[in-house]
């Protein structure tokens, strides 16, 4: 069979008017017919920064140059300066075997074309930065023996500057995650209408919260978070990694999926509450990870949801355990030694 990524994304050769633009990208090949050994290969191969692993990653360096022309009295200005920016993308590429798990081929192009997105957001931010640096020096003038160092000043304060882009871009999209970078999130039939609300993790048990063992390591069970996740129709849109947490958080309105929201939260009955299928419902699924002495784990699946009525005070919901039990089923389905 053909490769399933898909041919290359225009966004990656994109860049602004003024910016001499180069993308090289880079593939690691991963192997696998389902969601979880494809997802495990990803994660072995990736690129590793800082210690954790990521499915791509954009370098995009900047070089500037220019001439600079005398304009009497020793006066100099810099009539045409020149910006360029070498990107280099790494990037997964599957080829799916003859027996693939169904939906697993669908799903993988995808999440390529959202990992592109958001790694092209990364050369975006460099490119927009070089024309900022060709628009600041374009006709830069001074004395001769300071221009250069003028000039070299600005640049870098606008690389600097670039920089914290960086940072700010993938905090604010969780490393792509709101961008459908997760892999599996193409399996949900939730539509997420909040994704904002933060990951919470709750001190004590309450009404639903499901509380289980496992046979594997905590790193097994870590490791196949996501797949008990997407097979349970959740997305993880929320993750603390020092406290081996992981999240969804979502709005509701009728159906979870294709279960009523009722089977799953009470929200009550008028006058005091509300039917939960008939109102928005903001659920927050937390599942959180132990080590379970000797050789085992531990996970506590929790759902926290508030029904908000338009016009009307919010409603605290209770959990029936219907997510919990599920995530806990999934988990033990797809965490192996």
């Amino acid at each position: 069979m053909a490769c399933a990524s898909a041919p290359r994304n225009p966004v990656l050769d994109s860049y602004p008017a003024g910016v001499i633009g180069r993308t090289t990208v880079i593939y690691y090949d991963v192997h696998g017919r389902t969601f979880a050994e494809v997802r495990a290969d990803m994660r072995r191969l990736g690129p590793k920064v800082a210690d954790s692993s990521f499915v791509g990653e954009t370098r995009s360096p900047m070089r500037w140059s220019w001439r600079t022309v005398s304009t009497g009295s020793g006066m100099c200005s810099i009539p045409n300066p020149s910006v360029s920016v070498n990107a280099q993308i790494t990037l997964p590429r599957w080829t799916p075997p003859a027996d693939t798990e169904p939906g697993l081929a669908a799903e993988w192009t995808r999440f390529i074309a959202a990992l592109e997105t958001h790694e092209a957001g990364h050369k975006d931010i460099s490119a927009k930065s070089g024309r900022d640096i060709v628009e600041q020096l374009r006709n830069l003038s001074g004395p001769c023996s300071q221009i250069s160092t003028r000039a070299n000043d600005i640049a870098r304060v606008i690389v600097d500057r670039a920089g914290e882009q960086q940072k700010a871009y993938d905090a604010a999209t969780r490393h792509g995650i709101t961008q459908g970078t997760g892999f599996g999130a193409g399996r949900v039939t939730i539509t997420l209408t909040d994704a904002s609300a933060p990951l919470t993790l709750l001190a004590a048990p309450r009404p639903g919260t499901v509380r289980g063992p496992l046979q594997v390591p905590l790193e097994h069970a870590w490791a196949a978070l996501p797949a008990a996740y997407a097979a349970s129709e959740l997305t993880i849109n929320a993750v603390d990694s020092s406290a081996h947490a992981v999240g969804n958080s979502f709005t509701a309105h009728g159906r979870i999926g294709t279960v009523p929201v009722s089977d799953v939260v009470d929200c009550g009955t008028p006058p005091t509450g509300r039917n939960a299928d008939s109102v928005d419902v903001a659920l927050f699924v937390t599942s959180r990870l132990d080590v379970n002495q000797p050789s085992g784990s531990v996970v506590t699946n929790t759902v926290q949801a508030v029904a908000r009525p338009a016009g009307a005070p919010p409603i605290a919901c209770r959990s029936h355990g219907v997510l919990e039990r599920r995530l806990l089923t999934e988990l033990r389905s797809h965490a192996t030694p």
